[in-house]
């Protein structure tokens, strides 16, 4: 139904929230012989052998690279702004391709979200990571402004538990896990549980594009049966940015030939550091 295209199209990766107004965003990929990524060890730099190039560190082990660009962005990024171009199926049908102003800021650490096309039962949501954001329940919450103009006259926003039942019906990630870091991070989680279990499948896949900047293309094969079984995906198709090293798309299938889609996350127009005013994290 839809055709993956492996560059300027749509990851994932980035954050539907529907039905009090739910919350968000999410990650998989082919056949070669089965690679169990090890964790890097430290080794002693010699000065007389040049360092790898990326596309060497891809082929020789891709979750290095991935690793180099978990430490660049933790070194370098305070803050970004970018429009994420965001489908996903829910249950057996798909939601329009959305597209979403996300600003992301990482001191204290916040996800601004603003739809641009396609709004569902959300027009803009704000979490913080502050207890300002935890209900009475102990529940992490997002201030969420309802899209349709007719539950705007009964109440301008409200505060929506990000992991409830709810926001798991209307979306595959909730709103915390949306961004670069969250992506680095649910990657790692996923290959070290399949890693530990002997089932993982990681490769380099060859170059890409994604908003007209050429990428990295690393792929991943899980066992996956259902939703409610231990990974995301049963392919992972990742382009990282080959200047920044940022996981700019995200393309999940539900199976290894990539004719079921679960959601396809596409970073666009990214801009680092953008040195936010005050307000932008403003409700």
């Amino acid at each position: 139904m839809l055709t993956r295209r492996r560059g300027i199209l749509y990851v994932a990766g980035a954050l539907a929230l529907t039905a009090p107004p739910g919350i968000w965003l999410l990650s998989s990929y082919p056949n070669s012989p089965l690679s169990v990524i090890a964790p890097v060890r430290p080794r002693a730099v010699d000065a007389r052998v040049p360092a790898l190039l990326p596309v060497q560190l891809a082929q020789q082990d891709p979750m290095a690279l991935v690793r180099l660009g978990r430490q660049r962005y933790a070194e370098t990024v305070r803050e970004y702004r970018c429009v994420l171009v965001k489908q996903e199926r829910l249950g057996n049908e798909f939601t329009p391709v959305q597209e979403i102003e996300v600003r992301f800021r990482e001191a204290p650490r916040a996800v601004y979200m603003l739809w641009l096309r396609n709004a569902d039962q959300a027009k803009r949501a704000l979490w913080m990571d502050d207890a300002s954001f935890v209900d009475k329940k102990g529940r992490r919450t997002a201030r969420v402004e309802p899209a349709g103009a007719i539950a705007r006259l009964f109440v301008s926003d409200l505060y929506v538990p990000i992991d409830g039942p709810e926001a798991k019906r209307s979306s595959r990630r909730s709103i915390d896990e949306c961004g670069f870091a969250a992506t680095f991070r649910l990657l790692e989680t996923y290959n070290a549980i399949a890693a530990e279990r002997g089932v993982l499948d990681l490769r380099y896949d060859g170059v890409g594009e994604v908003d007209g900047r050429p990428t990295y293309v690393i792929t991943r094969d899980l066992p996956y049966e259902d939703a409610n079984g231990p990974y995301p995906d049963a392919r992972m198709v990742l382009h990282l940015d080959q200047e920044w090293l940022l996981p700019v798309a995200v393309y999940s299938y539900a199976d290894h030939t990539e004719t079921k889609l679960l959601g396809s996350y596409v970073f666009t127009k990214v801009e680092l550091n953008p040195r936010f005013a005050d307000d932008a994290f403003s409700f």
